[in-house]
């Protein structure tokens, strides 16, 4: 029997989930977890069980608290790569679903879409293919229109910002001075018609 693993911070939301996804599709739940460090907690400790203990498919909220679902995104795709990941976010506009795609997401659900587009989703990533909700699709390509006009620096910068990194990391991870961050930055808002780096943010992650 195929398995799957909720990491999702609101605890009646992770209960829910459990409870609808072992109902809908007859999989078995391993676990779940509230944040990024318990998760990988529990799937090492799943995984010493050796690996037929692991899940088959991950649900996984993008922002747990304090921590960044993104960063445990890459841990698992890069520890784990046999496991399917799907995204599973309030937060669906087209940078933050770039993002979690780069970062290998198998899959990318709204929790405002229907309970039927979730289990679409999941069923689909589990036969082996990638699924992102259909009315996200649009938007994601007019994004990556925009995306691929900027330079490589230009992009990587953007990507950092809506990650919520500020200028001051933003710079310690590029090694460069935070004026060259600003001059990248004063070029981003000129080519997304933003105001402000908040602007950014809601425009493309929120």
């Amino acid at each position: 029997m195929k398995s799957f693993f909720v990491v999702e911070d609101h605890t009646v939301t992770n209960i829910g989930l459990q409870q609808l996804i072992a109902q809908k599709t007859g999989l078995s739940c391993t676990g779940s977890a509230v944040s990024k460090s318990e998760a990988l907690i529990k799937i090492q400790e799943l995984a010493a069980g050796g690996e037929d203990k692991l899940p088959d498919i991950m649900i996984l909220d993008l922002y747990l608290g304090e921590e960044s679902g993104l960063d445990l995104l890459r841990e698992m795709r890069g520890n784990y790569p046999f496991i399917k990941i799907l995204v599973y976010s309030m937060y669906a506009k087209p940078g933050i679903l770039s993002l979690a795609l780069e970062a290998g997401a198998h899959g990318f659900v709204e929790k405002t879409a229907p309970e039927s587009v979730l289990i679409t989703a999941i069923k689909n990533i589990l036969a082996g293919e990638t699924y992102v909700q259909q009315n996200l699709v649009s938007p994601l390509f007019t994004y990556k229109t925009m995306y691929e006009g900027l330079t490589k620096q230009e992009q990587t910068v953007l990507k950092k910002i809506l990650e919520r990194k500020s200028r001051v990391q933003i710079a310690e991870e590029l090694n460069i001075v935070p004026r060259s961050v600003d001059n990248y930055i004063s070029h981003l808002f000129d080519k997304t018609g933003c105001k402000g780096i908040n602007e950014i943010i809601s425009k493309f992650s929120e």
